[in-house]
């Protein structure tokens, strides 16, 4: 019997999860900038990310109502140095090398949607990311690749 050189195993694809957490504008009602956010804005953005490489875009709505309620838990629990930030929106992107968000916010296109739709409503000058890898404990990808 001729022997098979056995095939190296592949490392599974994981994809790296960039996070944007953002403020609105002071002067813009928070139901218009979620409708802004949610319903207008993906429309515009989620071809663009399509053509370099995004794999999955979500959004997680902060909701202000939210926030004062977890603050008086956490006190409660004793965790008096744990926040609840005023974040009113997250953006979570899926990719597969760091190049591709890179690539797409030098896209010409990206930066004048960004000039014409985020900077007028978004406050550029405070927010937060994180990069990193997510890790399914339980339940199901919700994307393939996303493990």
């Amino acid at each position: 019997m001729a022997e098979q050189a056995a095939t190296p195993p592949q490392a599974p694809t994981q994809l790296i999860k960039f996070s944007v957490y953002l403020y609105k504008k002071e002067d813009i009602p928070y139901d218009e900038f979620l409708n802004w956010v949610t319903k207008e804005y993906p429309s515009k953005a989620a071809p663009i990310m399509k053509r370099h490489g995004v794999v999955q875009w979500t959004q997680t709505v902060t909701p202000p109502h939210f926030r004062n309620p977890f603050r008086a838990a956490l006190q409660h629990m004793g965790r008096q140095q744990w926040t609840v930030p005023d974040y009113d929106v997250v953006m979570s992107y899926w990719i597969p090398t760091p190049d591709i968000m890179q690539a797409l916010t030098q896209d010409p296109e990206w930066i004048e949607l960004e000039h014409k739709e985020a900077i007028p409503r978004a406050n550029m000058t405070i927010g937060h990311f994180e990069i990193g890898h997510e890790i399914l404990q339980f339940g199901k990808a919700r994307a393939e690749g996303i493990a």
